[in-house]
């Protein structure tokens, strides 16, 4: 779980007051949530029942709601959820104590420090678990489709454990002359060998399975003995393996008739190769790499590795479309790599997601833009799986081969932190970045990052982006959310509004905004000469926002742009309305006054994300990409979306529904009374406005 997903949080404590400065208090530190306070076990089990939730937080000594009696509850519906128990007592005793009724964590109350690094393991805990039982399902599914692919084999195929055939196919039961597998599996291997060789076997096979040698093939020529006792010669193949979570020794004899040097030339292709995608598997295609830098050492040609990921691929993948669909989902990802392929690249499916890619003789700038158009290849795809359709995006790390390059492992950890490196500046994925030694060992990042900032200001290295927000009920507005991104050295796009927030520089933050709103109403002014009458939602950091400055200079940027006010919505975080609630409504005020509109993202964080609405006054709210994901991606019910969905409408509030990537979304939010859709369904950001909006 990223730190900056939305935490689901159960809240158990008899203090509405001190629940709702948890909430806060996580806010604050970054960590959004949607908390629920639960007052009593019928409560609680209806919650646990209808959703899916990240961590439970419980008073010690709760009265409404004993946090024994909530731990028990839990273990009862064996619900995975972290628990974290607060307590007003000092020392080891309620440690203890909470310990065994199950709790992960005992903290001393006021300890928000130390209870957020708690969260913190917790969530990382989680999701390892989660990734654990993903792995586990598409490890069982994996032998499943293994053990039909032996069935179906005209190789004979056994597996040996302890002298006795566990497995047979029926190639194997037919190559000695029996009707069914059934007649020889669990009987002793030795028993189907003439007296004179059972010795030599015993010891050849005890040495197997010693070696545990899981790669090498070892030849096996002996006698057996068919079932009616006549001799046959066979030439076997023996492999240290494993059936059924035991050490075992598989046994493989070719099909009749098979040429032999064809077949060994097939058995070590099929060795180096992933059954599933057919391309090389990590092992081989970690030879061919050692190979290349050994190469490369000697000459002055520059290769270069792309380590490539599907993101997000258990949630907008594998829970949108089943183990078997999101297979599909990667073979066809496979042929769409092979199919950018040139001489001399060699490619690979390098873990369960993940492919590796790489290229003969390059550039830094021709591997980046090979990159850029590899996401945009797998963007543009629509797959087909499992009776639906789904969209899918990578992100790419890139390092170089050189004479430089140290060798297979440090190369691969140069991609993998290059890989890194783009899911931060690209946090909805579909990013790529390169490599670069002297940024990774830059001795004061918060430096770099704000001069880096600072000079793009001064020479306009800035460029705005445009994603459309469509609206569901025909209203024939073009809206449009802006986004800035920060052009590099190298042409890179990056966002510079995420590492300000965690630099928490207000005068440089402002300072950007102000450039933003100018940038974009003259972008707008642009559009309404050329006839178009565009409309934009433009972000206001929490800086802008405390700035009572701002208001009035918008006016004057509005009147020397020419551009109607009302066609500008600012939106403002939820967490920092909630934490500036005077300020927001200040702001507000000023710039509804000034014909403007307000929007609120993340809405639906908190315990009681209504009650903001009391003191300010928005005309639309953006609802939490949580409530996206449980229903797009997890499968859950639409109903808490479209009970937030007709709230909203009841307090005269126009809703954005946000990261919507499938269509069979549209249904369920059309009928919720949803206004506006955005998303990757709908259209990526752009440099320009021109999403024809004439298809809603």
């Amino acid at each position: 779980m990223s730190s900056s997903d939305t935490i689901r949080l159960l809240l158990i404590h008899d203090t509405p007051s001190e629940a709702q400065r948890l909430v806060s208090m996580l806010n604050n530190a970054g960590r959004p949530n949607r908390a629920q306070r639960v007052a009593s076990e019928p409560a609680l089990v209806k919650l646990l029942q209808d959703k899916s939730w990240d961590l439970l937080i419980a008073a010690e000594h709760s009265q409404e709601l004993p946090a024994a009696v909530a731990l028990r509850t839990i273990n009862k519906l064996q619900k995975d959820i972290p628990v974290v128990l607060l307590t007003e007592r000092n020392g080891a005793q309620p440690v203890v104590e909470g310990l065994k009724l199950g709790a992960r964590e005992v903290v001393t109350v006021d300890e928000d420090q130390h209870l957020l690094l708690v969260i913190q393991r917790e969530m990382g805990a989680l999701d390892n678990r989660r990734q654990a039982r993903l792995h586990d399902r598409r490890y069982h599914a994996t032998l499943q489709r293994a053990k039909e692919l032996l069935d179906s084999s005209k190789d004979g195929i056994a597996y040996v454990s302890d002298g006795l055939i566990v497995y047979a196919n029926e190639s194997f039961a037919e190559r000695f002359g029996y009707d069914s597998n059934d007649e020889i599996e669990y009987q002793p291997l030795i028993d189907m060998l003439p007296s004179g060789e059972q010795e030599g076997a015993r010891e050849f096979l005890r040495q197997c399975a010693m070696d545990h040698n899981e790669v090498e093939v070892r030849e096996w020529q002996f006698s057996a003995k068919t079932a009616s006792g006549k001799p046959l010669p066979v030439r076997a193949q023996v492999l240290a393996t494993v059936y059924e979570d035991e050490p075992c020794i598989q046994i493989r004899i070719a099909a009749k008739g098979a040429d032999t040097g064809q077949l060994e030339a097939q058995l070590s292709d099929i060795k180096n190769r992933d059954p599933l995608t057919s391309l090389y598997n990590r092992q081989y295609f970690l030879h061919m790499l050692d190979s290349a830098i050994k190469s490369n050492a000697g000459s002055r040609r520059t290769g270069g590795l792309m380590y490539i990921e599907v993101d997000r691929f258990e949630e907008a993948v594998q829970k949108a479309v089943g183990v078997a669909g999101a297979d599909a989902v990667l073979k066809k990802m496979a042929e769409i790599l092979q199919s950018t392929l040139r001489r001399g690249d060699q490619l690979a499916r390098y873990g369960e997601q993940s492919f590796s890619l790489m290229l003969a003789e390059t550039t830094p700038d021709n591997a980046e833009q090979r990159a850029v158009e590899l996401l945009g290849k797998i963007a543009d795809t629509i797959f087909d799986a499992a009776g639906k359709t789904v969209r899918a995006t990578v992100s790419v790390g890139i390092s170089l081969l050189s004479e430089a390059s140290a060798g297979v492992e440090k190369v691969l950890e140069q991609a993998l932190q290059a890989h890194h490196q783009a899911l931060k500046k690209h946090t909805e994925g579909n990013g790529c970045a390169l490599y670069e030694p002297d940024i990774e060992q830059a001795g004061d990042a918060d430096t770099y990052h704000r001069a880096r900032v600072i000079q793009a200001l001064e020479s306009g290295s800035m460029k705005l982006l445009y994603q459309p927000v469509l609206s569901l009920q025909g209203s024939g507005e073009q809206l449009y959310e802006v986004l800035v991104r920060l052009i590099d050295a190298n042409s890179e796009e990056l966002s510079p509004v995420a590492f300000l927030q965690t630099l928490g520089d207000a005068g440089l933050s402002s300072k950007l905004d102000r450039w933003v709103i100018l940038a974009a109403i003259k972008a707008a002014a642009a559009q309404r000469a050329a006839g178009r009458e565009v409309s934009l939602l433009l972000h206001i950091s929490v800086a802008s926002l405390v700035d009572t400055g701002l208001p009035p200079w918008l006016g004057v940027a509005f009147r020397a742009a020419k551009v109607p006010p009302k066609l500008v919505s600012f939106q403002l975080r939820q967490e920092d309305i909630d934490s500036h609630l005077h300020a927001a409504r200040d702001f507000t005020k000023q710039v509804q006054g000034l014909g403007c509109r307000v929007a609120v993202c993340h809405f639906g964080t908190g315990l009681n994300p209504f009650k903001m609405l009391e003191h300010v006054r928005v005309d639309i709210a953006k609802v939490d990409p949580s409530f996206v994901r449980e229903v797009q991606d997890e499968g859950e019910s639409s109903d808490t979306l479209a009970g937030l969905v007709k709230q909203l409408a009841a307090a005269n509030t126009k809703v954005i529904v946000p990261h919507v990537e499938q269509a069979n979304m549209l249904p369920t939010l059309w009928q919720t009374g949803t206004d506006y859709i955005q998303g990757y369904y709908v259209q990526a950001p752009a440099e320009k406005m021109d999403f024809d909006f004439s298809l809603d």
